[in-house]
């Protein structure tokens, strides 16, 4: 009797998620897009798992959930039925005028912020944030609205960046405006394009962490908790990207990496100083939006769209100065937005080039590729989880679970997202990033938020 109690024990705990953590910013925890979660559902032969809970007034943009303490974090602009605008046949690839909007459809947005109960996606509070805008010529076709995650501190804070550059310290606990600056009014910043911004700040210690661009330097360290000025970059000028900082140890110094519009860069963490430059200036001509990835202690993997490729920079030197020096770059991955994922020595992503790839760092050769395969998931972005890839394709809103191997592409599951926005811009796509956290996957398509059960239970 005894023995088939403990088999019965042992076999409900080996049904449960051996390991379950929240998602508080971009990109995750460590800002690498991978979640430590095991035991997850991903075999789901073209049926969706069960929705645990979907809304379905979440605003119109691009920002992804966080996830904290019981609590998701969501930023939205308000929702207005789009009107009618011939669909733009023009290329992506024909760059705005540095610094100028094209005329707008006059439709008038504010951004809000929002908290939902993490178990049943109750709305615990919504707040609207900054002033009124209005739709520029970008908006109106690609799409308005926030594209930065929030970030949630233990102290109960949110940071929260809206595409005009208003950046907000909100409370959790009911979402009232602690302070509040603008990229451009406070800080003189300037965008490499016209797109708006679209960075999510960091928040580290006491900092927060964020990317104006422009003459008075490019990064911003501010006190968290007041929004004033630490520190600026003043060696550093270029135009910002679209692209999020990260923290790193390179070569035994600590810094914060970035890709802006002209370079990838590593600047000290205390007083901005800039440590090391590699120049992409002659690629980096659109927009660049990747998140840098963190390799090894003295390895960083940039790549962006657009035809600019990937690099993997070593760099050496300690906190009087560092050199960057290229180990390799070539146009096998050109991912436009959609991330990649640094695991055990390989490169997971989509690439405009090849379709879905694993790239070996050692080289840059590729191990495989889906380019031409008559099941290739379609260009999106990805996360990872348990072993697999987690890829969102951006036309349909399909989830097509990938193993995470070297060896071949292998297909575990898909399924297409539960519902489509009637919200959507001529050009936008599903462009809001995955998310994993607590055996839980949420998926959004502007106004819509679901929340599905991949637990594993």
């Amino acid at each position: 009797m005894r023995s088939c109690l403990a088999l019965a024990l042992c076999a409900a705990c080996l049904a449960l998620p051996i390991f379950a953590e929240d998602w508080p910013q971009w990109r995750g925890p460590s800002r690498n897009d991978q979640s430590s979660e095991t035991g997850l559902l991903k075999a789901f032969d073209g049926k969706a798992p069960k929705v645990v809970w979907e809304i379905k007034n979440a605003g119109v943009g691009y920002s992804g959930p966080s996830i904290y303490k019981g609590k998701v974090y969501l930023a939205g602009g308000t929702i207005e039925a789009p009107k009618e605008a011939p669909k733009d046949e023009s290329s992506e690839k024909k760059e705005e005028p540095k610094g100028k909007r094209r005329g707008g459809a006059g439709q008038k947005h504010i951004d809000e912020v929002l908290c939902l109960d993490e178990a049943t996606g109750k709305e615990e509070w919504r707040v609207k944030v900054g002033n009124e805008y209005e739709d520029n010529g970008s908006d109106s076709n690609w799409g308005g609205g926030p594209r930065a995650n929030p970030s949630v501190t233990e102290d109960g804070h949110i940071y929260v960046l809206g595409i005009r550059g208003d950046v907000f310290c909100l409370k959790a606990s009911n979402g009232s405006v602690v302070w509040t600056k603008n990229y451009e009014k406070d800080f003189g910043g300037k965008l490499m394009s016209g797109w708006g911004f679209s960075e999510s700040p960091l928040v580290d210690g006491d900092k927060l962490v964020c990317v104006p661009g422009g003459d008075k330097g490019s990064l911003a360290c501010l006190n968290r908790k007041t929004g004033e000025v630490i520190w600026r970059s003043t060696d550093l000028k270029d135009a910002a990207g679209y692209s999020s900082v990260v923290k790193a140890n390179l070569a035994g110094v600590d810094q914060y990496v970035v890709l802006t519009g002209s370079n990838v860069v590593g600047v000290a963490t205390d007083s901005g100083k800039l440590l090391w430059k590699y120049d992409c200036k002659d690629r980096y001509k659109v927009a660049v939006i990747p998140t840098p990835v963190i390799v090894d202690k003295d390895l960083v993997y940039a790549t962006s769209g657009y035809g600019a490729g990937c690099d993997l920079i070593r760099i050496s030197g300690d906190a009087s100065g560092q050199k960057a020096e290229k180990v390799f770059s070539n146009r096998d991955v050109v991912n436009h937005h959609g991330g990649v994922i640094s695991k055990e020595g390989f490169i997971f992503g989509h690439s405009d080039a090849k379709g879905w790839i694993c790239q070996d760092l050692k080289d840059g050769s590729l191990k495989w590729s889906t380019r031409g395969g008559a099941k290739s998931p379609e260009k999106g972005s990805v996360t990872y989880a348990d072993g697999a890839l987690f890829c969102y394709g951006e036309d349909t809103g399909t989830l097509v679970v990938v193993e995470a191997n070297s060896k071949e592409f292998k297909e575990l599951g898909r399924f297409k997202i539960s519902g489509e926005t009637k919200l959507r811009r001529p050009s936008g796509k599903f462009w809001t990033h995955p998310v994993i956290a607590n055996g839980k996957l949420y998926l959004r398509d502007q106004d819509l938020l679901f929340c599905y059960d991949i637990s594993g239970k």
